[in-house]
């Protein structure tokens, strides 16, 4: 296959960028115990990425219509907030691969379903938001993932077409949002594995974001504008 040079790159935030992923699960369990209830590896997998009212969508198709959101939200919220006291850190790797996209001269984005101000918030305190040339956020598109619009919209930021971004997720939902937007899409799992069709349609699937920069073979931090990499469709 022909490899495709990358014009810029596309990060989601949560369980790829920093550690929140398992801050959310905890809580999610938490609740779910407050309540008398269980969750099965398969129902949590496929909360992975959901935001707003896809993960009442989830919650209700697994446990039912009658399932009582209000005393979930009030456990869950408690448990979170607990948990993530002593602050959520950067994923192992985050911060040596933004250097390196960075010093390729690719311009970078984001693309998370978490508001802006909790996103500003994390990745402030984290030191890595001056990276970023565009924030794209829940409060900034009509759909969220697994729909493309987050991806789409942080590449008409960069004034990049799609097909020329490589994505970064973790979720098996991430995924297949950057895949329908046309990204190059390279999957770090969190807490899902990645599906096997995932694996045959994402340029690669990494351990750790240490990973990333085997992607750019050739690449180095005197090349300015785009980097031939060797990213195959």
């Amino acid at each position: 296959m022909t490899p495709r040079p990358v014009r810029a790159v596309v990060f989601d935030m949560d369980g790829t960028l920093i550690d929140s992923e398992a801050v959310y699960r905890g809580a999610l369990l938490h609740a779910l115990q407050a309540l008398g209830l269980a969750a099965s590896e398969a129902f949590l997998h496929g909360l992975g990425g959901l935001a707003g009212s896809a993960v009442q969508a989830h919650i209700r198709a697994h446990f039912g219509e009658d399932f009582p959101f209000e005393a979930f939200r009030s456990h869950y919220v408690v448990r979170r907030d607990a948990l993530a006291a002593a602050g959520i850190p950067l994923k192992p790797g985050a911060a040596e691969a933004l250097r390196f996209v960075a010093g390729l001269h690719l311009p970078l984005a984001l693309a998370t379903s978490s508001q802006r101000e909790s996103a500003l918030a994390h990745l402030g305190r984290l030191e890595v938001l001056a990276h970023f040339a565009a924030l794209v956020t829940r409060e900034d598109v009509e759909y969220l993932k697994p729909f493309p619009d987050l991806f789409l919209v942080a590449a008409a930021r960069l004034g990049v077409p799609a097909a020329d971004c490589l994505a970064v997720e973790d979720s098996r939902t991430g995924v297949a949002a950057a895949l329908a937007a046309g990204m190059m899409t390279v999957m770090v799992p969190d807490l899902a594995p990645p599906t096997d069709d995932m694996r045959a349609r994402c340029v690669a699937v990494h351990a750790s974001l240490f990973e990333l920069p085997t992607l750019f073979a050739g690449c180095g931090k005197e090349r300015t504008g785009a980097c031939p990499t060797g990213v195959v469709r």
